[in-house]
């Protein structure tokens, strides 16, 4: 059974269905306009053409309402996606999307990093999240079933480009 579930900062570490470990208030400069501002050009805007059945991988993108990491597939077979998400600020605002009971998203206690989880059956699942105004963050340890995931299979921003490496990290604009 498929479910939305926003995360209220208020419900605490463990949640029935999908997992999230120390959930954070939102900050004062949550709603503010850095978390607005633009990043470097390669992870700003929704990929294009990114819906259920898309090509198998990580989706990940920044607009104007935070960070969103989607991932998908082709086929019905499970997949398990794994990664890490590092941000030099506090990552706060979490909504998960469409998240299933073994799916599991962690915040670590000094509310600095993300370590997911996510079996996906070839629809969409993933989460958005804001940052407290970080002006870099680091998307690690990519995988696919326990493999490290190819760049290939990495699609950033409105134009799908694929990072150099694994892991990357990606800019505010000044």
């Amino acid at each position: 059974m498929r479910r939305r579930t926003l995360i209220p900062a208020a419900l605490g570490a463990t949640l029935i269905g999908a997992t999230l470990i120390s959930a954070s208030p939102a900050s004062a400069t949550t709603g503010g306009t850095c978390e607005k501002a633009a990043w470097i050009g390669q992870v700003q805007g929704r990929p294009a053409g990114l819906g259920i059945h898309s090509r198998s991988g990580d989706y990940f993108w920044h607009d104007k309402y935070g960070f969103h990491l989607r991932v998908t597939q082709k086929r019905s077979k499970p997949q398990t996606y794994s990664g890490t998400i590092t941000s030099n600020t506090p990552i706060v605002g979490f909504k998960w999307v469409k998240l299933e009971k073994q799916d599991k998203v962690e915040l670590s206690a000094d509310k600095l990093t993300i370590t997911f989880t996510v079996v996906n059956h070839g629809l969409i699942d993933g989460f958005n999240f804001k940052t407290s105004c970080a002006d870099t963050l680091t998307v690690s340890d990519l995988k696919i079933n326990g493999n490290a995931l190819p760049t290939g299979k990495v699609y950033l921003g409105k134009y799908r480009q694929h990072p150099a490496s694994i892991p990357f990290t990606v800019h505010r604009k000044a």
